[in-house]
């Protein structure tokens, strides 16, 4: 079955039957929640929601080490190109457009936030038949009501630390809109200005809409894809 683990902040590692190694957003080596610090050796697909250092993150050495194919906007590829990154290595996509590699896709969406350049995004994800939605930095949208009538959610990773997203009660609202199976919270904790204690999101999400199971896993625990 496929695997996944939250690696602190926005960022995840996910692992397809096939063995596809796909990253969203990987800021490793400077995240204070990361345990190692230290880079993958193995990556296919790095999936980058916006043009934030702590989204954006490491991608560039990331695939430059390992070979992997980056997706982000035209504007944050250009931008990424010129600070480094392999030109080979680039997928430029925008928002609505999806891509597809051996038993995992992903579509990439809207977000509201804002972005050094390009708009923000996020990812409605395919991997191996189970539907993982990453919203990316966001505020609370209208439109995530239509994502869930559209697409079956299991998984929903929410922002939930506030300030720079929606809050905790903001994100039990969008987990209630999307019908997820179950959510992930992220983007909390990592810096003072950010929600620290996670209850107040379980216990917001049980109160909104009980039957949604919330995930809370340790940095950088593997799980199954369920």
């Amino acid at each position: 079955m496929p695997k996944f683990a939250w690696l602190g902040h926005s960022a995840f590692q996910f692992v397809t039957d096939k063995g596809l190694v796909v990253f969203v957003d990987p800021w490793i080596s400077k995240n204070p929640h990361h345990p190692t610090k230290k880079l993958p050796e193995k990556a296919d697909l790095i999936l980058v929601t916006h043009d934030h250092s702590d989204h954006k993150g490491d991608a560039i050495q990331i695939a430059n080490e390992t070979g992997a194919k980056v997706i982000a906007q035209p504007e944050t590829m250009n931008k990424m190109i010129r600070d480094g990154l392999n030109p080979e290595n680039a997928i430029k996509m925008n928002i609505g457009g999806t891509v597809k590699f051996d038993g995992f896709q992903a579509l990439m969406v809207h977000a509201f936030h804002t972005s050094e350049t390009g708009v923000p995004a996020g990812y409605i994800m395919t991997i191996d038949g189970k539907v993982v939605y990453h919203l990316g930095d966001t505020g609370l949208f209208g439109d995530l009501k239509l994502f869930g009538e559209l697409y079956q959610m299991d998984y929903a990773l929410i922002p939930v630390g506030g300030h720079f997203t929606m809050d905790h009660k903001h994100g039990a609202i969008a987990a209630k809109m999307l019908n997820a199976k179950k959510v992930i919270p992220i983007h909390y904790k990592t810096f003072p200005l950010l929600l620290q204690d996670i209850q107040p999101f379980i216990d917001e999400v049980k109160r909104v809409d009980p039957k949604i199971e919330v995930l809370v896993p340790n940095v950088g625990e593997d799980m199954v894809l369920e």
